[in-house]
């Protein structure tokens, strides 16, 4: 019997203690009425890539502003405006100036658009629009997420090569020249990315390995950057020595691209002609 007293003594005590604490299903929404943007809370703001085609194109990003609360009975209207601390130039680089979006009543969500001047950006250049919360009716401006960075991305239209394209690679190294057919193939799901099926143009090939030895290109403007290997059976990587990037000749259809194979002392240089 004394060790149930002691276990029901045991029992009570913790009853009385748990009945001084809060119900923890007390207070669990946000009482509060904020309005904030939605990609506020990236940490390096909100990046947006255009591909140039026209000298005149301009590209509409459409930027979300959202109620944070439970209660949605009052429209909400939220006051935009341009930081000065913007390196995006009006006239230059976007058509925006500021805007005023308002939130419906029993709606959660709003969007205004912002005019990218793309046709004039040049691909070299980066401009961020800072876009701030200035103001709002009908609830409070969020601290955290009021403010918003686009940072703003150009690149050329690439159109390099297809998959059915056949081109004629030589390949200049320590090793001597070699020459070979190969393709030169667009990445599924990437814009400007090619994947040349022998960057050494038969190199590895008179050695008795794979005619596989894939590298990976970027093209922005008819520059060509090394990305990464693909399918291949050495290290071949982006160019250990100058030139570090390639070219593309549209009026010759010729690309000249850079590579290393860092295991072999190799940095090649293969010029591709398309068939």
């Amino acid at each position: 019997m004394k060790k149930i007293y002691s276990y029901l003594a045991v029992v009570f005590a913790m009853m009385a203690i748990t009945s001084c604490f809060d119900d923890p299903g007390r207070d669990v929404f946000f009482e509060g009425n904020e309005v904030e943007f939605q990609d506020g809370n990236l940490p390096n703001g909100f990046s947006v890539t255009q591909v140039r085609r026209t000298a005149d194109q301009v590209d509409v990003v459409d930027i979300q502003v959202n109620r944070v609360s439970t209660d949605a009975s009052r429209e909400i209207t939220v006051s935009i405006g341009v930081d000065p601390a913007s390196t995006a130039v009006q006239g230059v680089h976007v058509d925006f100036t500021g805007a005023s979006v308002t939130i419906p009543a029993g709606q959660f969500v709003a969007t205004f658009p912002v005019n990218v001047l793309t046709g004039n950006i040049d691909p070299s250049e980066s401009p961020v629009l800072k876009l701030v919360m200035e103001a709002a009716t009908g609830a409070e401006v969020s601290d955290n997420y009021g403010d918003l960075d686009i940072n703003i991305n150009v690149i050329c239209e690439s159109n390099i090569s297809t998959a059915s394209d056949t081109w004629t690679a030589t390949s200049q190294s320590r090793f001597g020249t070699f020459t070979a057919e190969v393709s030169v193939t667009p990445v599924d799901g990437a814009v400007g990315e090619y994947v040349v099926s022998d960057i050494s143009a038969g190199l590895y090939a008179a050695f008795g390995f794979s005619t596989t030895q894939e590298a990976i290109y970027g093209d922005n403007c008819n520059v060509l950057t090394f990305l990464r290997g693909g399918q291949r059976q050495f290290n071949i990587s982006a160019p250990s020595v100058e030139p570090f990037e390639g070219s593309f000749d549209p009026a010759t259809n010729t690309l000249v691209l850079y590579w290393s194979d860092p295991n072999n002392g190799i940095n090649g240089t293969t010029t591709l002609v398309k068939n």
